[in-house]
């Protein structure tokens, strides 16, 4: 028998989710690097910490119990979904850019009416769903008082012209003492640094499906696709561009105490490693051969080296 008691505290809330994951380094790509994510503190290979803001946690990350195990099966009890919840329709809409640019494929969109919501499933296939609530006065209502919830589509192109632009503001976050501060020029030229490592991301990872279908077969859907660049090792020199992909968002993040010391250390790693080399090794020799198989990639390389070179004129 349930016994009903008194109502709870209207202060309570769900402060955080932990997730039994099966390969922690492909969640922690997933969570940091496309959703944007910061890790506050980590377990060795078996768990980590994530928040948004300076927060002890919002997501736990473990293996203890779950590593190199399957998804949950269809039709058990479990997690539906989790739902991380976005300040405003501008920062649900850099989100969903966010989760194209990963190709990531979404499962719904939907306004509830109260809410504005996008729907994809994390690696291990744990639902998850990042939405926005509207303002508690425009929330629909019957003529009882009672809320009425629906579901109607969502118009994606419209959430995505909204996304959050980067700041171009002249002040910035004050500088360690003694160093320069990131100054707008360096930071409009990381954003285009950015978009251009982008581009050429997208025609390497291309270029890369290809090749893997020939020796391989073929890849199928793009979740499918996803799963490969995360944990195959075909993909994985492709992740040493990804990651400075995410330290560009780190570098331009609205509180980071960016430097142009900072600014001049990550333009030299790009140009470093967008050096190819026909007897080199790892990154080097593959982008060697991607260069000589691929004119998208030679396009591509072009724009980044122009990028790179108008720091120094």
């Amino acid at each position: 028998m349930i016994v009903m008691g008194k109502g709870i505290d209207r202060r309570v809330c769900i402060g955080h989710v932990h997730l039994k994951v099966s390969n922690l380094e492909r969640s922690i790509s997933f969570y940091v690097g496309v959703l944007g994510f910061e890790v506050m503190q980590r377990w060795g290979s078996q768990a980590a910490f994530l928040s948004s803001g300076d927060y002890h946690h919002h997501i736990g990350l473990n293996t203890w119990e779950s590593l190199g195990g399957p998804p949950p099966a269809p039709g058990t009890s479990g997690l539906y979904h989790l739902a991380i919840l976005y300040p405003d329709r501008a920062s649900l809409g850099d989100a969903l850019r966010r989760v194209r640019e990963a190709s990531i494929p979404l499962d719904g969109a939907s306004d509830h009416g109260v809410s504005e919501a996008l729907y994809l499933r994390d690696p291990d296939g744990n639902g998850v769903e990042l939405y926005r609530d509207r303002p508690r006065e425009e929330w629909p209502r019957a003529a009882d008082g009672s809320l009425m919830m629906g579901s109607a589509p969502l118009d994606l192109e419209a959430l995505l012209a909204e996304a959050a632009a980067p700041s171009v503001e002249s002040t910035v976050p004050r500088a360690p003492s003694g160093l320069v501060s990131l100054t707008d020029t360096s930071r409009e030229r990381l954003r285009e640094l950015r978009t251009q490592l982008l581009d050429l991301h997208k025609v390497l990872l291309e270029d890369t499906r290809v090749a893997y279908e020939l020796d391989r077969g073929r890849v199928g859907t793009t979740a499918n696709l996803l799963q490969l660049v995360i944990s195959d090792p075909w993909f994985e020199w492709l992740h040493a561009l990804s990651e400075l992909i995410v330290r560009i968002d780190e570098l331009l993040a609205k509180d980071a105490p960016s430097t142009e010391a900072d600014a001049g250390t990550l333009f030299d790693h790009v140009e470093k490693l967008l050096t190819a080399s026909e007897t080199g090794e790892g990154f080097s020799r593959r982008y060697f051969e991607a260069l000589q198989r691929q004119p998208a990639v030679v396009v591509a390389h072009a724009n980044v080296r122009r990028t790179l070179k108008s720091r120094r004129d």
